[in-house]
């Protein structure tokens, strides 16, 4: 078996982790009802077993066809819903966040068509609250608003680095930087290591590596450590 061929085709992984989950999910239900305890909906029971039902199938399908992700969508949409029907508030925001990051990751949501699709499907979500009271009504708008613009921007930040290293490759060369602004690139990008950590591997203050941080953002035309880490991923540090 070609592991790497396999390991190339993330939405199989994607496909095989979530089918793991939802068999734990209905077998947690036989046995303690688990994903309805917290409804005040009715036919909670019918709603959950269906919808993690007809997710695990779209699971199946999503791994035998990787190529049509419009499964995997689709199986993280009925879980959402199901999840808010029942009650499980933190659950459905949880992977209403991974879906978000996918949509982005894929450009989905480039089309009006496809956009106004997703807000209609994020307002219907928000009326399956309202039964549990205006305090779960507005935490779930507040925490949703809140994640998919801190996602988006996120994003964007990456995109932006993305970018530029298409534009002009980065080459630490090129730039007048110290040894030590150079090394600190380095175990930022490859160990993420924190300011505090290299203030001491370097055996100075705090505030001289914020100083060679703020230099190096300068140099580079970026605004920090993740501009920084998507600048130069896969760099080869000598």
């Amino acid at each position: 078996m070609n592991y790497k061929s396999f390991f190339d085709k993330p939405f199989r992984l994607m496909s095989i982790v979530g089918f793991v989950y939802l068999v734990i999910m209905l077998l947690l239900n036989v046995l303690t009802d688990f994903s309805y305890e917290l409804s005040i909906m009715p036919y909670s029971r019918i709603v959950s077993y269906t919808a993690e039902s007809l997710a695990l199938v779209l699971c199946v399908l999503t791994f035998c066809l990787y190529n049509n992700h419009l499964f995997y969508y689709a199986a993280l949409e009925i879980l959402i819903f199901s999840n808010l029907y029942t009650g499980r508030i933190y659950t459905a925001l949880f992977i209403t966040s991974i879906m978000f990051i996918l949509m982005l990751l894929e450009n989905r949501l480039v089309s009006k068509r496809k956009l106004t699709l997703y807000i209609a499907l994020e307002i219907l979500k928000v009326f399956l609250v309202v039964p549990y009271g205006a305090k779960t009504f507005f935490e779930y708008v507040g925490i949703v608003l809140f994640s998919l613009c801190t996602i988006g921007c996120i994003n964007l930040l990456f995109r932006h680095a993305y970018d530029r290293k298409e534009t002009t490759p980065a080459n630490l060369d090129d730039y007048r930087l110290s040894d030590r602004q150079k090394d600190c690139i380095k175990e930022i990008v490859v160990n993420n290591t924190t300011i505090k950590a290299l203030a001491i591997n370097h055996n100075v203050s705090e505030s001289a590596i914020k100083k060679d941080l703020s230099h190096i953002y300068n140099v580079l035309g970026i605004t920090g450590k993740a501009d920084l880490k998507a600048l130069f991923i896969g760099y080869n540090f000598s």
